[in-house]
């Protein structure tokens, strides 16, 4: 009896380890598709975001500051005025239209923390619409790599990074779009001046998935079952964390139109920090796509990383000076959240 009870602490405590940490604690087997496909993104954001603060002119040609005088600046997002949650550019300009000379209350966010103030909008003599004084942006778009995807349920993973606005925090969002991209050309990278891959799609046309959410290891979402056919391969085994060496590996990367191919990489170090999204740097060795790109360029966020033919994780970042090198994320830390092993 004293044995089993010792048994059964033990197991609690291994099983207190792991939802400590949030790591999956997965004892089957779990097989993904690795992607490597550059797709465009667009992402709706919770409330908006000031790009800048601007004079209103009213009717005798006097300028005001609303926004500016309030304490409002560039980088804050606002959540709602009057209680109201805001979350685009137009439905903010009929609220405070509507609300007319009478000062509003903004709830806004800026680095993390939640703060208020008031601001009263005054009339425009452009347009004779009552407003605060601000550019304000709704939603984000660009480009990115799909890391891997669930056959069964279309769950995918991408960026191995979260996106984030000026004041490098994580952006919140409500959900957003994947497209289907083509890479028309690449600026290759050099020692202090990364590369960017130049990739064109088309919103409205070619929507391949949705996006759920965006955390600091990047977008999670449902690619389109009927999709994932015509731009995956077979799904592969995945590799828990202690599987993984330094020594040769492979990305899977898009770099010219849609196709995806393989190129050689060599892990360097592993980082032996569980919780850091870092946990690995990667050298590129393949001579093609050191040709073709320099290194890891901006764009390449995501491309999966392969070794002993098992999904190890994703390239993140780039080595500003030294584009040949650069940080991968552990497919462990990139499921950590993900119903996909739950």
């Amino acid at each position: 009896m004293n044995q089993l009870r010792k048994k059964s602490v033990h197991f609690l405590l291994l099983t207190l380890f792991f939802s400590f940490f949030n790591f999956p604690a997965y004892a089957e087997e779990v097989f993904l598709i690795p992607m490597g496909q550059t797709i465009g993104v667009t992402l709706d954001m919770k409330g908006v975001t000031i790009v800048d603060t601007t004079d209103v002119e009213d009717y005798e040609n006097k300028r005001h500051t609303p926004a500016k005088d309030a304490g409002l600046r560039s980088g804050d997002r606002i959540e709602s005025i009057d209680g109201m949650g805001i979350s685009s550019a137009k439905q903010l300009e009929e609220v405070v239209n509507e609300r007319g000379e009478n000062a509003i209350d903004i709830v806004f966010c800026r680095n993390g923390k939640t703060d208020s103030c008031k601001v009263k909008p005054e009339l425009s003599n452009k347009d004779g619409h009552y407003r605060i004084g601000v550019w304000i942006k709704d939603a984000a778009s660009g480009i990115g790599t799909i890391t891997y995807c669930n056959p069964e349920t279309g769950a995918f993973g991408a960026l191995g990074h979260g996106i984030s606005d000026a004041n490098e925090e994580v952006l919140s969002v409500t959900g957003g779009d994947l497209w289907k991209a083509n890479v028309v050309s690449v600026q290759k990278g050099g020692k202090g001046n990364p590369g960017e891959l130049i990739a064109v799609f088309s919103e409205g046309k070619g929507k391949i998935g949705e996006v759920e959410s965006n955390s600091i290891v990047g977008l999670k979402g449902k690619i389109e079952k009927e999709e994932i056919g015509t731009i995956a391969t077979s799904p592969i085994p995945v590799a828990k964390r202690e599987e993984v060496t330094e020594g040769a590996a492979e990305i899977w990367a898009n770099v010219e139109e849609e196709k995806v191919e393989q190129f050689s990489v060599e892990i360097q170090k592993i980082n032996k920090d569980t919780e850091n999204t870092k946990g690995m740097i990667v050298k590129i060795t393949d001579e093609r796509l050191l040709d073709k790109t320099g290194g890891i360029v901006q764009g390449m966020s995501g491309s999966p990383i392969i070794q002993n033919g098992k999904l190890v994780g994703a390239v993140t970042h780039v080595f500003v000076n030294d584009p040949t090198r650069g940080y991968g994320i552990f497919i462990e830390n990139m499921l950590a959240e993900a119903e996909i092993i739950r």
